[in-house]
C-alpha cells in the first residue's frame, strides 16, 4: 500500500526514510497519509486537512517546550501579542527566532534593537535597528550562551516549535536569566494526532496491513 506523506518538517524526513526502510512506498495519490508540516505552518495544515476528508490519515507534531525551574517564560497567543508584551517589557535587544513571516509587529518597535535568527533574509525587509544573525545548527547550550553574551540579548522571543534542534536557545536562556517571550501553537486542524516518528511508522504499518 502507498502512503502520502505531506511534509515541511524535520520529523517528516525522518519519516520517510522510516517507511522506507520498512517497505512503504511513499506516494501523493496513497491510500493512507501523513500530515506532517511545521507545527505553524497553519495554512499547508489546513489545505490537508481538506484534501485528506474520507482517506484515512493522522497527524505527525511535535510536542512544544514546556517551562521548568529556572524559566521565566511569558506566553503569547501570536507575534503581534508577543511584540505588545516585548514593546512593555523595558527590553534593549532582543533576539527573535519566530520565523520570517512573523516578523512584521516587531518592526513596529522602534525603541529595541532586533537580533533576529533566519536561515534566508528576512522579509519585510529589516527596520533600522535590526540585524540579521544567518545561523545553522546543530546548536548546543553553551554556543547558545556565548550568542546571546556576544550580541548583548537581554530578551528571547521564541515561537513553540518543540524539539531538540531548537531548545539550546531556550536552555541558554535559562543559564543566564534571560526573560523568554514564547508564542503559543495555532489551533491545527482536528484529527488523530501523534507527536513521535515512531508512533506515526506504527500508525502506517498498521494501517499499510
Amino acid at each position: 500500500m502507498k502512503l502520502a506523506l505531506i511534509g515541511g518538517s524535520r520529523e517528516a524526513d525522518l519519516l520517510e526514510r522510516a517507511l522506507g526502510a520498512a517497505g512503504i512506498e511513499v506516494d501523493p495519490s496513497g491510500e493512507i497519509a501523513v500530515v506532517a508540516p511545521h507545527p505553524f505552518d497553519t495554512d499547508l495544515w489546513e489545505c490537508a486537512a481538506l484534501s485528506l476528508a474520507g482517506k484515512p490519515h493522522i497527524g505527525l507534531a511535535r510536542a512544544g517546550w514546556q517551562p521548568e525551574v529556572g524559566d521565566s517564560w511569558t506566553m503569547a497567543a501570536n507575534a503581534e501579542d508577543a511584540a505588545e508584551i516585548l514593546a512593555a517589557s523595558g527590553a534593549k535587544c532582543a533576539s527573535l527566532a519566530v520565523g520570517n513571516g512573523r516578523l512584521a509587529p516587531f518592526y513596529r518597535l522602534s525603541n529595541i534593537e532586533l537580533c533576529i535568527r533566519s536561515r534566508n533574509a528576512p522579509h519585510p525587509p529589516l527596520p533600522p535597528r535590526g540585524r540579521v544573525r544567518s545561523m545553522r545548527g546543530p546548536f548546543d547550550v553553551a554556543g547558545e550562551v556565548a550568542e546571546l553574551e556576544a550580541q548583548g540579548i537581554d530578551t528571547l522571543v521564541v515561537h513553540n516549535a518543540g524539539g531538540r534542534g531548537g531548545w539550546p536557545k531556550l536552555g541558554a536562556a535559562r543559564e543566564l536569566g534571560i526573560p523568554v517571550i514564547l508564542i503559543e501553537r495555532p489551533k491545527l486542524p482536528p484529527m488523530e494526532m501523534v507527536e513521535t516518528v515512531e508512533a506515526a511508522l506504527a500508525w502506517a504499518l498498521r494501517h499499510a496491513a
